[in-house]
């Protein structure tokens, strides 16, 4: 598997846009919710991604563009490709299985983070914790910096990051009120609480949660 290379994008945000080699997406691994992952490249009925999409489906205006911070393997990112017109992804990882899970063609993917400040920060895999062996250096972002137009959805996932994205997102929701989906499990920052992207959204900028995955980590907000 082949996952690419970068090059700068000709625009104000100071990023890398991955260029990939192949797309090796079909439209039947969409049909047949099959999946390539590390647990095994087979079918997932059942995806807890496509449970939550299809749970955030109805409160979804318009289909332009969508952004999907912490995209990993694309399984969330499948979805959004296949039902809106362009894909923003970002993930300080860049994934072998990406161009096989998406139509790399409707996707804009970026190896990086997203936060409240353009800085280099340390990750371990896909956590902000300090696991010896596991930490490297990745180029940290705004969304806001992109000035991206006409977006109706954005997906968080970050595994404890979540409202630093979200802050450092806030012209841009203001400006689009997207359909939100951020997940908020136990994994949360030093000197943080559970909770506090969901509640930043419903205190600062008048979203409401309208439903929660089965699990219970993630929540579909809307604007009032």
């Amino acid at each position: 598997m082949e996952i690419g290379k970068t090059r700068v994008l000709p625009m104000t945000f100071d990023t890398k846009k991955t260029i990939f080699n192949k797309c090796y997406f079909k439209e039947e691994f969409f049909e047949r919710d099959f999946f390539f992952c590390a647990d095994g490249n087979k079918v997932y009925l059942n995806h807890h991604c496509k449970i939550t999409f299809n749970l955030s489906f109805p409160f979804i205006k318009n289909f332009r563009n969508s952004v999907d911070v912490g995209c990993r393997d694309g399984e969330y990112t499948r979805f959004l490709q296949k039902y809106f017109n362009h894909t923003y992804c970002f993930d300080s990882r860049l994934s072998n299985f990406f161009p096989y899970n998406v139509n790399i063609n409707k996707v804009s993917h970026f190896q990086c983070a997203l936060g409240d400040k353009n800085k280099v920060i340390t990750m371990s895999g896909g956590t902000h914790k300090k696991i010896p062996g596991y930490m490297y250096q990745t180029k940290c972002h705004r969304l806001d910096d992109l000035q991206l137009n006409n977006i109706d959805y954005l997906k968080v996932d970050v595994e404890g990051f979540e409202k630093k994205v979200i802050k450092g997102s806030i012209n841009t929701i203001k400006k689009n009120s997207p359909v939100i989906v951020i997940e908020q499990n136990d994994e949360v920052l030093e000197n943080e609480k559970k909770y506090e992207a969901k509640n930043f959204l419903e205190k600062n900028l008048d979203y409401k949660c309208v439903a929660i995955c089965p699990r219970g980590w993630d929540y579909i907000m809307i604007k009032n």
